[in-house]
C-alpha cells in the first residue's frame, strides 16, 4: 500500500472510553483538504517514533468520527492499548494534548452508502470489541445527515467495562425510537444487571457472544444493508449467518481486524 501525502495533525483531546481504550481527537491543519468516507482508515505515525531500521512506525486505524466532523476541523481515532505487544498503541497512549500525530490516507473500501444514493430499509451494524470504531463513524454520519433510516446496532464485548462509546450509544438509543441497540457480554455476568429503561429499542448486557444471538435478533431477511466489523472468526460467522438467510453479496459488507 503506497503512502499518500502525510498530514500533520495536533492531538487536541483524549477521551477515556474503557480502561484500555482511548479516543484521540486530532485537529487538522488550517486549510486542509483531507476527506474520507465513513468506514475508511488512515495510517497514523508519531514524529520521531522510529523502528529499529530508522523508519517511521505506521499503524492502520479506522476513522471513528464522521466525515461531517471535518467541518469542525477534526477527526478521531479510537485505539486499544494492546500491552507488551502493542509497540505503537503503547506509545500513542502516552501522548498528551498538543502533541503532533501524522496521518496519511484515507484507505479502504469498507464504506457507508452515500447520502445521495438510494437508501436501504434500515442499516444493520454488527460489531465485536474495537470493531465498533468504524461503525460508530458510520452511525454518526447517518444521524448527522438526518437520513431518516432505522438503525440497528448489535455489539458484543467481553465484560461490562469493555463497552466502548457506552454513553454516546445509549444517548442515541434513548433519544431515537428507531435506533435499536443490543449488546452482549461474552464473559462476566451477562444479563445480571441489564439497563432498566422503558425503551423497547434497547437491550443491553445480554449473556453470550453476539454471533450466538443473531438467530433470535434477525429471524428473516429484510431490506437491511449490513456492516460487520471485528475479529476474523466473528466476522466469518456473522457473514455466514446473513448469507445463510438469503442476503446477497451487495448487501453485506465486512472488515476484519
Amino acid at each position: 500500500m503506497a503512502a499518500r501525502e502525510v498530514i500533520p495533525t495536533t492531538l487536541i483531546d483524549i477521551i477515556n472510553e474503557t480502561p484500555r481504550v482511548r479516543t484521540f481527537r486530532l485537529a487538522l491543519p488550517a486549510g486542509s483538504l483531507f476527506s474520507f468516507r465513513a468506514g475508511q482508515f488512515v495510517m497514523a505515525s508519531i514524529p520521531g517514533f522510529l523502528n529499529s531500521k530508522g523508519r517511521p512506525v505506521r499503524r492502520a486505524y479506522s476513522v471513528a468520527s464522521s466525515p461531517r466532523d471535518l467541518e469542525k476541523g477534526f477527526l478521531e481515532l479510537t485505539i486499544t492499548r494492546v500491552g507488551d505487544g502493542g509497540f505503537f498503541s503503547n506509545r500513542i497512549h502516552e501522548c498528551r494534548q498538543g502533541d503532533p500525530v501524522n496521518i496519511d490516507g484515507p484507505y479502504g473500501s469498507f464504506v457507508l452508502r452515500e447520502e445521495n444514493e438510494p437508501q436501504p430499509e434500515r442499516y444493520l451494524f454488527v460489531a465485536s470489541g474495537s470493531g465498533i470504531a468504524p461503525l460508530r463513524g458510520m452511525i454518526r454520519t447517518i444521524l448527522m445527515e438526518n437520513r431518516k433510516v432505522p438503525v440497528s446496532l448489535y455489539y458484543g464485548y467481553r465484560m461490562s467495562s469493555d463497552f466502548i462509546y457506552e454513553r454516546e450509544l445509549m444517548d442515541y438509543a434513548l433519544a431515537i425510537a428507531e435506533f435499536e441497540l443490543v449488546t452482549a457480554l461474552s464473559r462476566g455476568n451477562g444479563s445480571s444487571s441489564p439497563v432498566e429503561t422503558p425503551a423497547r429499542n434497547i437491550r443491553t448486557g445480554l449473556a453470550g457472544r453476539i454471533t450466538r444471538l443473531l438467530p433470535e435478533l434477525v429471524r428473516e431477511k429484510d431490506g437491511a444493508e449490513i456492516y460487520i466489523c471485528g475479529p476474523p472468526e466473528m466476522v466469518g460467522e456473522t457473514d455466514a449467518f446473513f448469507r445463510g438467510i438469503g442476503y446477497p453479496d451487495d448487501r453485506v459488507h465486512k472488515e476484519q481486524w
